[in-house]
């Protein structure tokens, strides 16, 4: 066997071509096999990415809803502060407005009967004025032919009615009118509406026309005062509730912020300047987990004994079995 493997070897030796072809084949080099790289998986990444940004624009909205929140609150504010500025500005106008008449008024109600008096009032209702140059002003204040004097006693401001730039001033003034007869005067008290129109820019005012005398009317309106009905509370606590009143008012005409502080929440007091008397026409209504109690208390004064009535609203609750008050209307 061992012979034959010799003799096939000898045979390729021998074998020229075969020899050649056993050369060229090992001069062949094999190539090298190339490690195959795996693509990383990059799906984690992109939607860690998506989801970073949808966080985001979700907090921007969220910021921006806060900011437009916040911008509208100070927006309100500043409207608040506006008309609340603008209201208080109206009020100290009326008082302004009040003083600037108050000079026109003791002009234009008193009239003395001499030319020399008659011009000076004249020319000096004129500076009230507003500028007109189309009208004939100087005839509004003009007295010639009257007879006798006028002398204003009183007035006082009985309404305004405001318009848009434009306010009618009215005031109700007591005067005289004096005629002489025969050397002797006559004096005939009279009592009117005087209407004054004005106008105003800011705190500055003039006079928009001509004053002019009406009949006082009556201001007392025909007004109900609308109260929804409710059932009146009628328990075990009534008693109770109706002492509490008796004691409650006594110390509130007699004793002092500090000792009031214990039985109410915003401490007020009388502070001995009248003297309790009495309560009167108490109705109590149950409220949440206390009480509303309307009632007149009646205090006196000391050294007269004059009653004075007022009208309160107690808000009461029970806490550890006594009555406190957690809120006072003067109504």
């Amino acid at each position: 066997m061992k012979k034959k493997k010799n003799d096939g070897k000898m045979v390729i030796e021998n074998n020229p071509l075969l020899s050649a072809f056993k050369k060229k084949l090992k001069g062949v080099k094999k190539p090298e096999k190339k490690s195959k790289s795996i693509p990383k998986d990059r799906s984690k990444m992109i939607a860690i990415g998506i989801w970073s940004m949808i966080a985001t624009l979700i907090f921007f909205a969220f910021l921006s809803v806060l900011l437009s929140i916040n911008t509208r609150s100070v927006v309100n504010d500043i409207e608040r502060n506006q008309v609340k500025n603008s209201k208080q500005k109206e009020e100290v106008s009326i008082v302004a407005g009040e003083r600037f008449l108050s000079g026109f008024i003791e002009q234009y109600i008193n009239v003395k009967n001499e030319r020399a008096a008659a011009e000076q009032r004249q020319n000096t209702l004129m500076k009230y004025l507003v500028a007109d140059d189309e009208i004939d002003q100087e005839t509004w204040f003009d007295t010639s032919g009257a007879q006798g004097d006028r002398v204003l006693n009183d007035y006082v401001l009985y309404n305004v009615k405001k318009g848009d730039g434009d306010s009618l001033f009215q005031y109700k003034v007591n005067y005289e009118n004096v005629v002489k007869v025969k050397k002797k005067e006559h004096k005939v008290e009279k009592q009117a509406l005087l209407n004054i129109p004005v106008k105003h820019k800011g705190d500055k005012f003039a006079v928009n026309g001509t004053p002019y005398l009406s009949e006082i009317y009556d201001l007392k309106g025909d007004i109900a005062n609308t109260k929804e009905d409710r059932e009146e509370y009628d328990g075990d606590q009534t008693a109770a509730i109706k002492e509490f009143l008796n004691t409650f008012f006594r110390k509130y005409a007699e004793e002092s912020k500090d000792d009031m502080s214990y039985v109410m929440k915003t401490p007020e007091t009388l502070n001995g300047h009248l003297v309790f008397g009495d309560v009167e026409n108490i109705r109590i209504y149950k409220k949440g987990d206390g009480f509303e109690v309307s009632s007149v208390a009646v205090f006196k004064e000391k050294e007269t004994n004059l009653p004075v009535k007022e009208r309160f609203t107690l808000f009461i609750v029970k806490n550890s079995g006594q009555y406190y008050v957690n809120q006072l209307k003067h109504q």
